[in-house]
C-alpha cells in the first residue's frame, strides 16, 4: 500500500510525470508498458487496505451507479477481501472482491481495460464460465470497467452467459461514483477517493461541472427586421420597361450561325 499510495500522491501533487505513460508517452528503452496492471494497482491497490465497510461502500456504490435495482444485502459490509490477478484454470481476471454482510456473501469478478481491447472475443465469457464454479456464479456479479463499454455490450450480444449479471461501467462512472460517495464518517475512504479523483483527472477523465461557468449572452433588440419580414406579394415591384423591337430584329437568338444577339 505504501508504494501505490506514495505514487498516487506524487502524481496528484505534480511530483511525478509517471501518469503520462498511461496517455501514450513512452520511454524508448521500454519494450512493454503494462498500463492496465499498473493503473489497477495505482487506483485500487490502496483501497484493499481500508476497513471492510469502506471497501464495501465503494463497490456497492459503483454497482448501483445508474442501476439502483441491483439486489444486494442491506447495511454495511462486515468483511471484505480484494485479490489481485487471482488465477484458476489458466484464467486470470484483474480482481476478485469477496464481500460479506454477516452470513450473506457476494463475489465480484472485475476486469479492467484502459487502452486495449479484450484478450479475445470470449475473454469475459471464459472468466465467468471457467474461473467461477456454478455455486460461485449463483452469488457472483461480473464487472467490466473500460473507457468505453462497447466491448462488453458486444460480448453480451455474442453469447450472454450472465443473464443480467455482467455490469458495464466506464472510468467516467468510477469518477462519478467517487464524486457522489456520501461517507462523511469514513475518513480514510474520503482521503482515498479524493486522491483517485485527482489522478483520474490527470488522465483526462474529468467530471461534468454543468454550465455555471458559461455566461448568458446579451440579447440585443434589433432596430429593424432581424432576418426576414415575411412575403407580402409583388405589389411593390415596378413594371420593367420593354424596348420595342422591329419585325426583322431577333429578340434572343439568331438561327443563322447560332449567334446570340
Amino acid at each position: 500500500m505504501i508504494k501505490e499510495q506514495g505514487v498516487l500522491h506524487a502524481i496528484t501533487h505534480n511530483k511525478s510525470s509517471l501518469y503520462r505513460r498511461y496517455l501514450g508517452q513512452r520511454d524508448p528503452n521500454e519494450r512493454r508498458v503494462a498500463e492496465e496492471d499498473e493503473i489497477t494497482s495505482l487506483i485500487l491497490g490502496p483501497l484493499a487496505f481500508l476497513p471492510a465497510s469502506a471497501i464495501g461502500a465503494f463497490w456497492v456504490a459503483l454497482l448501483r451507479w445508474n442501476q439502483k435495482e441491483i439486489e444486494l444485502p442491506e447495511g454495511a459490509v462486515t468483511q471484505a477481501e480484494m485479490s489481485f490477478w487471482p488465477r484458476k484454470n489458466n484464467i486470470e481476471p484483474d480482481l476478485r472482491v469477496d464481500l460479506s454482510w454477516g452470513h450473506e456473501t457476494r463475489l465480484l469478478l472485475v476486469e479492467l481495460k484502459w487502452r486495449a481491447p479484450l484478450s479475445g472475443e470470449d475473454q469475459l465469457q471464459k472468466q465467468w464460465n471457467e474461473y467461477l464454479s456454478y455455486e460461485e456464479q449463483l452469488r457472483a456479479l461480473h464487472l467490466f470497467i473500460a473507457p468505453d463499454t462497447a466491448e462488453g455490450s458486444k460480448a453480451i450480444g455474442r453469447d450472454d452467459v450472465w443473464h443480467g449479471k455482467l455490469m458495464l461501467r466506464t472510468w467516467f462512472d468510477v469518477l462519478n461514483t467517487l464524486n457522489h460517495l456520501d461517507e462523511s464518517d469514513r475518513l480514510l475512504l474520503n482521503r482515498w477517493s479524493a486522491e483517485v479523483m485527482r489522478c483520474l483527472q490527470k488522465l483526462g477523465i474529468c467530471p461534468f461541472r454543468g454550465f455555471k461557468g458559461v455566461a448568458v449572452p446579451e440579447l440585443v433588440q434589433p432596430k429593424a427586421e432581424a432576418f426576414w419580414r415575411g412575403f407580402d406579394g409583388f405589389a411593390r415591384l415596378t413594371k420593367p420597361e420593354v424596348p420595342l423591337l422591329g419585325d426583322s430584329q431577333p429578340a434572343f437568338f439568331s438561327m443563322a450561325g447560332g449567334h446570340c444577339v
